[in-house]
């Protein structure tokens, strides 16, 4: 069944339309400002994953802006939503901070609600004195992995 609703261009001068295979077109983005606009997607993308998150849907491997690869983080220009959790990278990658990350030698590593000067989340560790930036860690001692139920996934 096709229902129509007619947008108020004033009210919401921004329109995505999806179809069902997942491609997007993004409408009247010229009214608005690109970085504020880039901003409010991300969040929204951080604010989906989570529910899907929360329902124990896992991402595929290859999903965008999950995969972490080997590019830079890029934490100045990253994106928190706090209540969410949700810390989205300069990249685009999207790290929920609600969960524990493991390091490739096996340290778990917990967000605490802080972030560092550059804007890159502070982790702790049980096996480390001092907090340390995500990026960093990522860096250094990644892949990352988030832990769910007890065990990396």
């Amino acid at each position: 069944m096709n229902r129509f609703r007619f947008v108020d261009a004033e009210e919401h001068p921004v329109m995505l339309l999806v179809d069902t295979d997942g491609d997007a077109e993004l409408h009247g983005d010229q009214n608005m400002c690109k970085i504020r606009l880039a901003a409010t997607l991300s969040i929204l993308a951080g604010r989906l994953i989570a529910e899907e998150l929360a329902e124990g849907c896992a991402p595929a491997a290859d999903s965008p802006g999950w995969q972490q690869s080997d590019e830079p983080l890029l934490s100045h220009g990253g994106t928190l939503d706090r209540e969410a959790q949700l810390w989205i990278d300069g990249t685009g990658h999207v790290w929920n901070l609600a969960l524990p990350w493991q390091d490739n030698a096996g340290s778990t590593w917990q967000w605490y609600g802080s972030l560092d000067g550059q804007g890159a989340p502070l982790m702790r560790s049980n096996d480390w004195p001092e907090p340390q930036p995500l990026d960093a860690l990522r860096f250094l001692r990644g892949p990352m992995s988030p832990v769910y139920r007890g065990g990396a996934a």
